[in-house]
């Protein structure tokens, strides 16, 4: 998610200078130029400082680190992986996570998100990282949406990694809000399918159809 490659295109261009003349001033090819700027590749790290030098500016500057801790940069991440998601392309909306999180190795609401994706996967070791990735953001025992969210999807991802006491763990503490602890424990105390408990993680990641009320009209049709 670096902003290098538009960078250098408009920073050489606003300096009036050739690809060839920056490639000799680096002392690089000409071609390591162009495929910087296309965003073929980037430009060694020890060019850094040489580039933002010439270009007289700070590296972060030259990197889009503005661009990159922008708000609307991070919330279009979560759009187009949500959108993804709500299309049922579930490997794109991994795939969106799990690029951005090489940008934002830190940002819980990706993890989280990332967490519930890949336990819709039936593949162990799917579940096995989004386990990793949940208990990762409970790590610091905050209480906030995102930690509440987590803890929410992280009740069905046990469920569906055989681990139902560790779930009913996880559902006790749950709080008193929308991923309501006397909902959810009365689900995990349940033996639910993989369907319902998918259903659940669903929900959870991106709203919809209660799966409670669900059954509820269900029965009552």
């Amino acid at each position: 998610m670096l902003f290098i490659a538009e960078n250098l295109k408009t920073l050489r261009k606003r300096k009036d200078l050739t690809q060839e003349e920056v490639a000799e001033m680096l002392n690089v090819s000409p071609q390591s130029v162009s495929k910087w700027e296309r965003g073929d590749t980037l430009p060694d790290i020890t060019l850094l400082p040489a580039l933002a030098n010439l270009y007289k500016l700070t590296v972060d500057e030259l990197i889009g680190m503005d661009k990159i801790n922008d708000r609307e940069t991070r919330t279009a991440v979560f759009t187009t992986a949500h959108d993804h998601w709500r299309n049922g392309d579930i490997t794109a909306a991994i795939e969106d996570y799990s690029e951005a999180l090489k940008t934002y190795p830190n940002d819980e609401g990706i993890m989280s998100d990332l967490a519930m994706l890949l336990a819709l996967h039936d593949d162990p070791a799917n579940l096995s990282r989004a386990v990793s990735l949940c208990e990762r953001v409970l790590s610091d025992n905050q209480g906030d949406k995102v930690h509440h969210t987590t803890r929410a999807a992280l009740c069905f991802i046990y469920m569906k990694a055989g681990e139902k006491e560790k779930a009913i763990a996880v559902a006790r503490r749950l709080p008193h809000v929308r991923e309501s602890r006397e909902i959810i424990l009365e689900q995990v105390e349940k033996d639910l399918s993989v369907e319902e408990i998918d259903s659940y993680i669903r929900f959870i990641g991106i709203g919809g159809n209660d799966p409670v009320n669900a059954k509820v009209n269900a029965a009552q049709g």
